[in-house]
């Protein structure tokens, strides 16, 4: 169970939406908004970590990721290294069988990930912060409305426990409400589509224009940087661009103005 609730800590949940390609996993990976004691529910293999290899794209930001395809196993780990108090990374990546399709293979998926964010809601202590990163949330949520599994309620009694929740998606429409209004930071990559640019633009409170912008910068310089809008803390506004470097893999504060003359 949760101990050492603290109502004093600050909502620090993160929302990640983008189409595909948009640059979710980059802006996880390179924006460093996730903090030194972390845990991934990594379905897909974002994080996947080569300790042969040097880069940004490597791991998380070239931070090394442990990954764990069972539950006794991944759950030893994490145990270990959140008793430590040291820096990590450890990612969940559940393995299933072939023969699961459609519905069954959905709810297979479900259960792990409920599994996973139980093991979360049991670590959480008040006095520190545990950072849980969630790729592709959508494809496992059943409502965009009001969230009562346990990845609710991380979103909404996780913050005075010091978990710090970023979630990842590619559309506004998908996200539940429960996720969505209790992330009171969001990183908005490029849309796929004009219904949803002018979605997110009434949510943030974001000029439309400055979406479409930066939606049309990461499609013609896709393999050199990538824009965003970036939302860092709640209330109305407070958004802000940045871009990523891509060879580099470093995050640049921008002006409104210098983004609209990129």
């Amino acid at each position: 169970m949760a101990i050492n609730s603290n109502n004093a800590l600050k909502a620090k949940h993160v929302c990640y939406l983008a189409g595909t390609g948009g640059g979710k996993t980059t802006a996880v990976k390179l924006l460093n908004m996730v903090g030194d004691q972390c845990a991934i529910f990594d379905l897909y293999g974002d994080y996947k970590y080569d300790g042969r290899k040097l880069g940004h794209f490597n791991g998380l930001g070239g931070r090394a990721v442990y990954h764990y395809a069972n539950r006794w196993k991944f759950a030893r780990a994490f145990v270990e290294a959140w008793r430590s108090s040291k820096k990590f990374v450890v990612a969940y990546s559940p393995e299933f069988p072939k023969s699961l399709k459609g519905e069954q293979l959905k709810k297979a998926k479900q259960a792990e990930l409920y599994w996973f964010g139980q093991l979360m809601w049991e670590a959480a202590d008040g006095n520190r912060e545990l950072h849980v990163v969630i790729e592709e949330l959508a494809k496992l949520s059943d409502t965009a409305g009001k969230d009562d599994s346990i990845i609710g309620e991380l979103a909404t009694g996780g913050r005075k426990f010091g978990v710090v929740l970023h979630t990842v998606f590619q559309r506004s429409q998908e996200v539940p409400k429960t996720i969505w209004n209790n992330s009171p930071r969001k990183v908005i990559g490029a849309q796929e589509a004009q219904a949803d640019a002018k979605r997110v633009s009434v949510e943030l409170d974001a000029d439309l224009q400055d979406i479409y912008l930066i939606s049309k910068l990461n499609a013609l310089y896709e393999d050199e940087r990538l824009y965003y809008l970036v939302k860092s803390k709640g209330g109305i506004g407070n958004t802000e661009p940045k871009v990523i470097h891509l060879k580099t893999g470093k995050a640049e504060n921008l002006t409104f103005d210098q983004l609209r003359a990129a």
